[in-house]
């Protein structure tokens, strides 16, 4: 694995983990936990832009009451849930 796409995932590890409110912590954490190792360079940049978005949108997304375009990660946030 290359650098860039570790340093990739340990960013979004620690992120993941340091959201701000304790159950979005949880929620989020065991979400990228679940996926982390089976995804793309590509699909763990859009796993970034999803943990740095505002709680409430992350779960409006979970919900499915916040339509993205075809995005895989937001697929598998909504099949997590």
């Amino acid at each position: 694995m290359n650098s860039n796409k570790q340093n990739l995932i340990n960013k979004i590890l620690y992120r993941s983990q340091y959201r701000g409110t304790k159950e979005m912590d949880i929620f989020v954490s065991r979400f990228v936990k679940s996926i982390i190792d089976s995804l793309s360079f590509d699909d763990l940049k859009d796993l970034d832009l999803l943990i740095n978005m505002n709680d409430e949108d992350i779960l409006k997304i979970s919900k499915n009451e916040l339509s993205f375009k075809n995005n895989k990660i937001f697929k598998l946030l909504i099949d997590f849930k």
